[in-house]
């Protein structure tokens, strides 16, 4: 061997082979939601949270409330899903809300999501009845419900807010999701005229409590709001009238019933309405 080489053989030390290493396990989702619980207990935003739900629930309703949770995300695959299942857990622990009165529903949710919530005790939406996305479900609420929509489509919203566009429905619904005024805000009226009336008109009738920054969970719970309208709101009639899928709506029902008379006496049809399914949320007991 040249003596110009820099290095002989006997110079190097081979590399003894490592012990296999035992791959480190993820702990069980369930206790892993236990663990964010407890960390969003020790934060003072979510006590400041956590008193501006509830003093804006006592304006609201003298009921126990339902929750409806949508769009929420797929908890075993996402970070952010996990620590606002977590806030929705706490919350609702907050408000004496037994979990058996949440009902849930994405359609990415998996075979481990699935698990988690029946540990949870949460009611998940069957995925023939709650058909998202589009067309969307007719959500309508029977009693008083938070609906937890964290960062959810316009559409999304919409079709809540459709379900139950009158002074009733409003009066069973409580949003804790992303200020609605924030979707309208710089859009042009006439597109939103026609794709999202109700969410269009629901701006301007709705009071809204935004919840302080968490400066832990920033992306998880940014332009999160309180929204619901308050007794002394006034609302004109009118708000609730002429809008743009009333009059297809009557269209199809009448189209529906001349169908029905011309079908068999027996016939099981269902009557649809576009397409889209009434879903109706159990109330809380």
């Amino acid at each position: 061997m040249s003596s110009d080489t820099p290095f002989s053989y006997s110079e190097f030390t081979p590399v003894k082979a490592r012990k296999n290493r035992r791959k480190k396990t993820s702990p069980p989702l369930p206790a892993v939601l236990v663990t964010l619980r407890e960390q969003i207990r020790q934060e003072k935003w979510f006590a400041e949270s956590s008193q501006i739900i509830q003093s804006s629930w006592r304006e609201f309703s003298v009921h126990n409330p339902g929750v409806l949770c949508l769009g929420l995300g797929s908890p075993s695959a996402s970070p952010i899903a996990r620590i606002q299942l977590a806030f929705l857990a706490e919350t609702c622990k907050q408000l004496n809300v037994d979990h058996d009165a949440v009902s849930v529903y994405d359609p990415v949710f998996t075979a481990d999501d699935l698990a988690l919530f029946a540990d949870m005790q949460m009611h998940v939406l069957p995925q023939d009845r709650a058909r998202i996305p589009p067309p969307f479900p007719l959500i309508e609420l029977q009693a008083p419900t938070i609906c937890f929509m964290p960062h959810c489509d316009i559409e999304l919203y919409d079709a809540v807010f459709r379900a139950n566009w009158s002074l009733a429905g409003l009066s069973n619904l409580f949003v804790l999701g992303n200020r609605i005024r924030e979707y309208v805000d710089n859009r042009p009226t006439s597109a939103l005229e026609t794709t999202v009336p109700c969410l269009l008109r629901a701006a301007g009738i709705l009071e809204s409590r935004p919840l302080p920054v968490s400066t832990t969970w920033p992306t998880a719970f940014n332009n999160t709001s309180v929204q619901f309208r308050h007794s002394r709101t006034v609302v004109a009639d009118d708000v609730f009238t002429a809008l743009p899928w009333q009059e297809l709506d009557s269209n199809a029902q009448a189209q529906v019933a001349l169908a029905r008379t011309d079908a068999p006496e027996n016939s099981t049809e269902t009557e649809r309405c576009k397409g889209v399914e009434r879903l109706e949320i159990p109330a809380a007991v």
